[in-house]
């Protein structure tokens, strides 16, 4: 499989050998790859707010005063935003090397 998906990436770029048919080609990996990281980080919120739920009343209801579910939520957008950083710092090197 990893032969197969080399093999298209060559001949994708070998199609789109100009600037602006690799940005295009840069940006739709970009969109799939940030697709996948926040599902996955929903995912993970989802889990900890389940596991918390799983606490007795008066512990959850301490912990909902306290805003740990707006922590969570604040955590994983931060999570979110230093990878959508990160991957765009990664394709301007890359564009500025051409």
């Amino acid at each position: 499989m990893p032969v197969f998906i080399a093999a298209l990436w060559g001949a994708l770029l070998n199609i789109a050998g100009s600037l602006v048919g690799q940005v295009l080609i840069s940006l739709g990996i970009a969109v799939v790859t940030y697709a996948g990281v926040d599902t996955t980080l929903d995912k993970l919120k989802s889990d900890a707010v389940t596991a918390l739920m799983g606490l007795p009343p008066d512990l959850v209801a301490l912990l909902s005063y306290l805003k740990v579910g707006v922590a969570i939520s604040i955590i994983t957008s931060a999570v979110a935003v230093r990878l959508t950083l990160s991957g765009m710092s990664g394709a301007i090197k890359r564009f500025r090397k051409q």
